[in-house]
């Protein structure tokens, strides 16, 4: 009895080791300067390295960062995307045209951080007609932080999905990322 209990705990040990040898988390990958991602796909690379390259093309220097991805939303606090203190988490396998959308809308929370200063966050505030930068007592949707990422992921980004926030428009768009970044929103070709 004793022998089949411990052979039982050897099989257990093992498969544990040789899953925790599958389980640990993936390189992290250097995309461009000051951009890390640690992502288990190739394509989830491939979109960092292109999420960075949307805010070098627009002239703004990426945001220092550590992008992770994750296969559930529980990295994320629940939503599909997260930022805080440098590190952006994106919840989910697939890539597509929401994923870029969540991937910059959170590397602009981190442009945000490093690049504005209280002047600029006033100003941009007022031009929204908004009452405070980050409050959790505001909806999610008339914070600064929030309509600032939503602004420059929009205008960096493809501008297939519309900013999800009050008053987007294109011109009011344009006119909030001169506000926050000090130059003008790219074009769009097409």
């Amino acid at each position: 009895m004793h022998t089949i209990v411990r052979i039982g705990i050897g099989i257990a040990l093992l498969a544990a080791g040789a899953l925790g040898a599958t389980a640990r988390p993936a390189p992290a990958v250097v995309v461009a300067p000051g951009v890390r991602v640690s992502a288990e796909r190739p394509e989830q690379v491939a979109l960092s390295r292109w999420a960075a390259g949307r805010f070098e093309a627009a002239g703004l220097a990426a945001p220092g960062v550590e992008i992770r991805f994750h296969a559930d939303r529980a990295g994320c606090g629940g939503h599909l995307g997260y930022a805080r203190a440098g590190t952006v988490d994106v919840c989910t396998t697939t890539v597509n045209t929401m994923t870029s959308r969540t991937l910059l809308h959170e590397m602009s929370h981190i442009w945000l951080d490093e690049h504005t200063d209280l002047d600029t966050r006033e100003r941009f505030l007022e031009f929204r007609r908004l009452r405070e930068w980050n409050a959790s007592t505001d909806p999610w949707q008339l914070r600064g932080y929030e309509q600032g990422a939503e602004t420059i992921a929009w205008a960096i980004g493809e501008r297939i999905l519309s900013a999800q926030i009050p008053d987007n428009d294109p011109p009011t768009l344009e006119a909030g990322f001169q506000i926050l970044t000090g130059i003008a929103a790219p074009r769009v070709e097409g």
